[in-house]
């Protein structure tokens, strides 16, 4: 963080740990979110933060393998923490001036960086027209998890110069497929927005916010079953 400051740099870091002795929550995270938002010495001396950076904490639980609704949903809003990552966009934005209801869609937005992850694809011809009222700027990317590997290129021809269609990460993608259940879940296109008539509707959280907030990301398997060890983003 301090090079950043120094020459402009946009490093960044991952660490991973088993939390021992509660090294992560306790020592590490504490440490980077005093140099993040400053601290005082015991001399008194006031030292100044490096406040344009970012600290998030995620911890990996298990996650069960039967196939069925709940699990379905557990497992793809632990993925979409992984293609947070993966593209380094974690702000939760309103969608076209609409919330998205989060069982069915989540869109990420900061400057000009914009990121979709679609939950249920009967949504998507309703999500185009809503893409089509938009603002143009940099090409939203698009993720999609579906029951099967069709790309829904046809649904976004209408906006194709305005969204990157991008293909789930393999290991994301394999054990989506694990835990499908045999039955699609009920989808109800009058719950998929809610108009928003207040600018504060939706609240944003800031850097200090996410600074200072622990997040949950979960890894994929089960005590009984095997466990995805990495995922290749």
């Amino acid at each position: 963080m301090q090079l950043n400051a120094e020459d402009g740099g946009k490093r960044t870091c991952i660490l991973c740990t088993n939390n021992e002795n509660g090294i992560c929550e306790n020592v590490t995270y504490e440490r980077n979110k005093r140099v993040i938002e400053g601290y005082t010495k015991p001399n008194g001396e006031e030292v100044a933060g490096l406040t344009d950076n970012n600290l998030r904490y995620y911890r990996t639980e298990f996650l069960p393998r039967e196939r069925s609704v709940k699990n379905m949903r557990e497992l793809v809003q632990a993925s979409t923490g992984l293609l947070c990552i993966k593209n380094d966009l974690y702000t939760e934005a309103p969608f076209g001036g609409r919330k998205m209801n989060p069982k069915y869609a989540r869109y990420f937005e900061n400057g000009e960086k914009r990121m979709l992850v679609i939950y249920e694809e009967r949504a998507i011809p309703f999500i185009a027209d809503i893409i089509k009222t938009m603002p143009e700027g940099e090409k939203i990317k698009v993720y999609v998890f579906s029951y099967g590997s069709y790309a829904y290129d046809d649904e976004f021809t209408e906006v194709a110069d305005r969204v990157t269609l991008c293909a789930l990460p393999q290991a994301i993608y394999d054990a989506y497929q694990k835990v499908l259940p045999k039955r699609k879940p009920k989808f109800l296109v009058d719950d998929l927005v809610e108009d928003i008539v207040l600018a504060d509707a939706i609240t944003l959280h800031d850097k200090e916010t996410e600074a200072a907030t622990p997040q949950v990301t979960l890894d994929f398997g089960s005590d009984d079953t095997e466990v995805i060890d990495e995922v290749t983003l």
